[in-house]
């Protein structure tokens, strides 16, 4: 998905040649040329001109002296007409290189003017502020008055001819809206549910009203951090009749830990910033997120792009607008609380783990309606049945430290699913025509140790990719050969054989699966089975020196995946002793969290004399993926791709190094 700049003009974007050199002219001063350094090209103006050298002010901010004895070659080339001003079009411009694309982005930028085509796909780059009128009513009603190509490029225009070709098609349709974090995914998303909501209050004549689409979009609010696919039903005369939200990948190790410089889920934030005294008591909350482990780890606590009070307000009122009763919501903040507190149990080594905070223990057991003695004792032991009788044995610390983190993760986990249950009951609705689905998906991910989540990530981007090459390739060439238009044949690659190699029949997934079942695989011996299976496939990476790592030659790149802790969170389950106290709680709520969850040994699993295998998170999220690829396959697609314009979500700032990362979508980045 993620390469779609470069495919979509013409797939052999980089090195392209651009216009003749300037070597043996003097160029005027004021001309726009190209200065190429370090095999980038940089859109530079000559600011002077002498038989000695030329000097250049690049866009970017630099200023370059190039010796005439060096201007030899591509060193300097005049830019063409086309690339001067910048175009709403980028498959207009005369020139195909990287450069003229981040060139025409950035002039876009400099105007405010945050959205550009690429052909069908729509890039939009964030810019970290308000734009007046740019959302506004005026601009709802003007974009739902023109065909697509009429205005200049906009969300609005995308949301118009997703509805528009309900009946113009006949068919339903979907959007893809991919980038990294910050990048805007979200608020497109917001965007895009807002501009149809607005369409089916006209289609039924009557005046802005709390619809269906409004109440996916205020739930929707600040819920980045995993995949979503929100699909909204129509009936033929073009109301919204109801809807469904689809999860994907809830990234809940974030809960316990964070990247430097990223902050948790939001809404631990806008939890300790909107409630009042009497709540924070009610919660045993602290003032601000410095009193939080889970909050201050990573270094940042503060947003500067978000009023956490103003998010926690919009919270409520989207909790009261889904229907979530007092009690419903009090038990969401006293389980968010119960997590924030979680993470400041300590422990120290006393003949195993002990623990050092009791009173954090206290408040964690009271907010959670648990026992604190047997809290205790399953954070700091492990307990198990052998031959009828109960055996304890003492954890490290660091093993304590692991039971604590995966108990707030369960519960955070939990607690989501919940969420979206409850949302999907009360937006479901007539599905009597067709639907248009929102994909607000995670990019393609390359940190500098990979784990099982970016192995599951880039897989379903490899899947996303191979739709993308489907309906942008393939399709349209189909439909050019039937149409008698000549065109010259683009060669792009078909990513199907790195498929195969994760998902086919003895597959990477099918090795990771197997082995999560036996009850003495460990992560090693993975590694050892996939070396020997697949170590002669082209599209796998054996590493030469590392012993626990494996690689997968995507269609991005190069991506190498740390093998430690896969089979364990492919299993997702708990350890029988912390569940069973968990399900034993005081509250329904808690209990209702935890009833259907399966325990490690699978004991109640068991019916009529058969085992029932929990499915794992990988083969849970392949059929997801499946069925997810089904519904894109049935409809009839728009593509969104979002870009951050610098790493600190400060406006009016292009880095041009981050944004031809996202462009090239080889380096690391975030979600």
């Amino acid at each position: 998905m993620t390469v779609w700049f470069s495919h979509c003009l013409s797939g052999f974007t980089r090195g392209t040649r651009v216009s003749s050199n300037v070597s043996s002219l003097c160029a005027p001063q004021g001309a726009r040329v190209w200065l190429r350094q370090k095999e980038q090209l940089l859109p530079s103006t000559v600011t002077s001109c002498n038989e000695l050298s030329l000097v250049l002010a690049t866009d970017y901010g630099k200023v370059v002296s190039v010796e005439r004895q060096d201007l030899g070659g591509d060193t300097v080339v005049p830019m063409h007409p086309s690339s001067v001003q910048g175009v709403e079009d980028m498959s207009t411009l005369t020139e195909l290189h990287e450069a003229v694309i981040m060139h025409n982005l950035h002039l876009r930028y400099q105007k405010d003017c945050i959205y550009t085509n690429i052909g069908s796909i729509l890039a939009a780059v964030n810019p970290y502020k308000q734009i007046p009128g740019l959302y506004d009513g005026p601009a709802v009603d003007l974009y739902s008055r023109h065909h697509m190509g009429e205005l200049p490029p906009h969300i609005f225009a995308v949301a118009n001819e997703s509805y528009r070709c309900l009946w113009k098609r006949q068919d339903s349709q979907c959007v893809l809206i991919s980038g990294e974090s910050g990048a805007g995914k979200t608020e497109s998303t917001k965007l895009l549910l807002r501009f149809l909501s607005v369409m089916s209050q006209k289609s039924s004549g009557s005046a802005p009203s709390e619809t269906n689409t409004t109440r996916v979009e205020q739930a929707i609010i600040q819920s980045s951090r995993f995949g979503k696919f929100i699909q909204l039903h129509f009936s033929q005369g073009g109301n919204i009749q109801g809807g469904c939200v689809f999860d994907y990948l809830l990234e809940k190790n974030r809960v316990v830990r964070q990247n430097p410089g990223e902050r948790n889920y939001h809404i631990f934030y806008a939890l300790l910033s909107g409630t009042d005294k009497d709540h924070k008591d009610m919660y045993y909350l602290c003032e601000g997120p410095e009193s939080y482990h889970y909050l201050t780890q990573s270094g940042c606590v503060k947003d500067v792009s978000l009023d956490d009070r103003n998010l926690f307000d919009s919270v409520m009122e989207a909790l009261k607008v889904m229907g979530f009763s007092e009690e419903e919501i009090r038990d969401v903040f006293r389980l968010l609380s119960a997590v924030l507190q979680m993470g400041n149990i300590e422990f120290m080594t006393a003949g195993g783990a002990q623990i050092t905070s009791k009173g954090v223990v206290s408040n964690v057991s009271e907010l959670l309606g648990l026992d604190s003695f047997q809290l205790s004792e399953v954070l700091t032991q492990r307990s198990m049945i052998l031959r009828g009788e109960e055996i304890c044995s003492p954890l490290t610390v660091e093993q304590a430290v692991d039971s604590r983190d995966s108990v707030a993760m369960a519960l955070y986990s939990q607690c989501f699913s919940w969420i979206i249950m409850r949302i999907n009951q009360k937006i479901k609705g007539k599905d009597n025509f067709k639907s248009v689905g929102i994909l607000d998906i995670f990019g393609f991910e390359n940190f500098e140790v990979n784990r099982f989540e970016q192995f599951n990530i880039n897989y379903a981007n490899e899947k996303l990719q191979e739709y993308f090459n489907k309906h942008i390739f393939s399709l349209e060439q189909l439909d050019y050969n039937r149409e008698g238009i000549r065109w010259e044949a683009i060669d792009w690659m078909d990513n199907a054989e790195c498929l195969d190699l994760i998902e086919k029949k003895l597959g990477m997934l099918a090795l990771v699966n197997e082995e999560s079942r036996f009850p003495k695989g460990t992560d090693l011996t993975l590694l050892e089975k996939l070396h020997s299976r697949h170590a002669a496939n082209p599209y796998y990476v054996k590493p030469r020196v590392t012993d626990h790592q494996f690689g997968i030659k995507h269609y991005a790149g190069e991506v190498l995946y740390d093998v430690r802790g896969i089979l364990e969170k492919n299993r997702d389950t708990f350890r029988d002793d912390i569940l069973f106290i968990l399900k034993d709680s005081r509250l329904d709520f808690i209990y209702d969290l935890f009833e259907r969850v399966g325990s490690r040994s699978g004991d109640d699993t068991m019916k009529m004399g058969t085992a029932r295998r929990k499915p794992t998170v990988s083969s849970q999220f392949r059929d997801s993926l499946h069925s997810l690829m089904g519904t894109l396959s049935a409809s009839n697609p728009f593509f969104v791709r979002c870009i951050k314009p610098n790493m600190d979500k400060n406006p009016d700032r292009f880095d041009p190094e981050v944004v031809l990362n996202q462009l090239r979508t080889s380096t690391p980045g975030t979600r």
